[in-house]
């Protein structure tokens, strides 16, 4: 059949189920995979140690260089270390190639914290942007991760680090099950990849609804959906680049590395094949948290601060935790935390400055006209104009600062000067 008919046949299986005509619909989008969030690379806990163990192993806490273009046997001795780095990986995790390491995992790293990249000139390159990359260098994160570290700060450390590179995806994921008929229910991994894994404007509301028409239909007939959604995702039914072929098998690789990066942390219970909110003792996403966090926390906010309804549902602003979940260590600081005065109304543009530093600007000071967020270190700040560029009620300031620095104080034993 050619692709055409095989979308015809994805109908016909039963004309009026949802799913089937939404999941026509989608793998025909050029954004069809979603958010792409990981490269292609198999790591965990326990592998990324060793990755981060094979580096230091050789240039230590040093820039190092790195070679150009694909490994075609051509040997630049300015990057000898990186040579070394590769052989060291492989005897330490097991993995990687001289065009893997740098092309995959270190694109990785970068977005997670753990790794720099910079261009020719030494100047770091944004995570999020793409450059010619010279050199690179583990992080100050790294180097407290290797230490020797307790295992449960190496834990959060490595949960820090998969927040930083999944973004806000893992909260929408655990919303959007627990707010269902599904929070004690597995989603199976081809459930994952057809609707959860979707990103595209407007799809978030009718995800449950999907899942709930997957599981209307019957066991062959789900079998045979997949089955010609598989054989329409076939690069060789596509002319042209990537961003036109459709690839079944690198969409399910890439569906199953974030179900191994999910396995290490605390949000989901994790099989090779499904997924579950963890709503046990341990999990953060417990009933009485997501409850408070999803409804308590931010309908305070609205109420405090008078937002309203119309502002809300404009989307033109965000609710951002100044202090970011992925600080808390326990379930007492995820409640420091989770508290309608650690969250400010910011527009989109300033939450995505504030996340493109990886949430590092987490010092509040506030006057009823502007709002400051600054790092640790005092080396970057962010600046809002209230009724602009964010949107709180002035008369709080005071309360927002206090809380601000009695959360910084008990979390990060940091106190503002």
């Amino acid at each position: 059949m050619n692709p055409k008919e095989i979308l015809r046949e994805i109908i016909s299986i039963k004309h009026s189920n949802l799913f089937l005509n939404y999941i026509v619909e989608r793998i025909q989008d050029k954004d069809y995979r979603g958010r792409h969030i990981t490269q292609h690379n198999r790591y965990d806990l326990d592998r990324l140690s060793n990755i981060l163990k094979g580096i230091y192993k050789i240039v230590g806490d040093k820039m190092f260089r790195i070679p150009l273009g694909d490994d075609k046997g051509i040997y630049n001795p300015d990057c000898n270390e990186y040579y070394q780095i590769v052989k060291s990986v492989k005897d330490s995790a097991d993995l990687g190639t001289i065009n893997s390491l740098k092309k995959n995992f270190f694109v990785d790293f970068h977005r997670m914290g753990l790794l720099n990249r910079f261009n020719i000139k030494q100047q770091l390159i944004p995570p999020n942007k793409r450059g010619v990359v010279h050199y690179a260098k583990l992080t100050d994160k790294s180097l407290i991760f290797l230490k020797d570290t307790s295992i449960i700060e190496r834990h959060k450390i490595f949960t820090d680090a998969i927040d930083k590179l999944f973004g806000d995806a893992i909260t929408q994921w655990a919303e959007t099950i627990y707010y269902s008929n599904y929070k004690k229910d597995r989603i199976g991994i081809f459930e994952f990849m057809l609707i959860l894994s979707d990103d595209r404007p407007g799809t978030n509301k009718k995800k449950i609804s999907l899942i709930d028409s997957f599981r209307e239909l019957e066991r062959w007939q789900r079998e045979k959906a997949i089955e010609l959604i598989r054989q329409y995702c076939n690069p060789s039914n596509f002319k042209g680049n990537k961003t036109i072929r459709r690839d079944f098998g690198n969409w399910k690789n890439e569906i199953q590395q974030i179900f191994t990066l999910l396995k290490n942390t605390v949000y989901f219970d994790i099989t090779e094949n499904s997924l579950r909110l963890n709503t046990g003792t341990y999990g953060i996403f417990s009933d009485k948290l997501i409850k408070k966090r999803s409804l308590g926390a931010k309908r305070e906010y609205f109420k405090k601060h008078r937002i309203s309804d119309k502002i809300r549902r404009s989307l033109i602003f965000e609710l951002d935790h100044v202090v970011p979940f992925s600080s808390a260590r326990n379930k007492v600081e995820f409640k420091l935390i989770d508290n309608w005065q650690n969250l400010i109304y910011l527009k989109k543009d300033k939450h995505a400055e504030k996340t493109k530093n990886d949430n590092k600007n987490m010092v509040l000071s506030a006057t009823p006209l502007e709002i400051h967020l600054d790092d640790i270190d005092g080396k970057s700040r962010i600046t809002a104009k209230n009724g602009r560029t964010a949107l709180y009620e002035g008369s709080l300031v005071n309360k927002m600062q206090k809380y601000n620095q009695d959360i910084l104080k008990e979390v990060f034993g940091f106190t503002k000067s």
